[in-house]
């Protein structure tokens, strides 16, 4: 699964003047390189001191970059995701679907919580909840096949999903267990 962050560097007093002048950056990116790139977009640090974020590519979802999101909190996170498991990443990426959006504080946190959440794979729906947690022998243990037939697990599943901190995805179904 590919774990790329790139930002848009622009050069804030060229864009109040009329001029879009800016690169593709990708994350992580040591200081000399950033400073290059600084450099190519006309950052002086005497006429053109500032510069902000104008478009940002992640392909995690919900992950907010503002323009003046700090760099080197998105190098840490670039740095964090290239170091993660394939498993650990996709628990990180299901784990942000359950969330409207996040900041890359709230990101960082999450990735260091991540042994707080459980992604079951093959669970997509309130029926196959209540089958996995019966089968675990989370509730109602040593339970025969005979007699869960008898069991509403539609019914079951939703009380569980709303008594816990269950959210349904496109990568399994997310349990926060913090």
């Amino acid at each position: 699964m590919e774990r790329r962050i790139s930002i848009y560097l622009t050069n804030l007093g060229k864009y109040v003047e009329g001029c879009l002048m800016g690169e593709w950056v990708k994350l992580p990116v040591d200081k000399d390189k950033l400073q290059d790139v600084l450099d190519r977009i006309g950052i002086d640090g005497q006429q053109y001191e500032e510069y902000f974020i104008s478009d940002y590519e992640a392909l995690l979802g919900n992950l907010h970059i503002s323009e003046y999101s700090s760099i080197q909190e998105l190098n840490e996170l670039a740095e964090r995701l290239e170091g993660l498991a394939d498993p650990d990443y996709e628990k990180l990426a299901a784990v942000l679907e359950c969330e409207s959006s996040m900041s890359i504080a709230g990101v960082l946190d999450i990735i260091d919580e991540l042994d707080n959440f459980d992604l079951l794979e093959d669970v997509a729906d309130d029926e196959a909840l209540a089958a996995y947690y019966i089968d675990n022998g989370y509730i109602f243990c040593d339970v025969p096949d005979n007699i869960k037939t008898y069991l509403d697990l539609q019914r079951l599943g939703r009380d569980i999903r709303l008594e816990s901190n269950i959210c349904y995805t496109s990568y399994g179904t997310v349990v926060d267990n913090r």
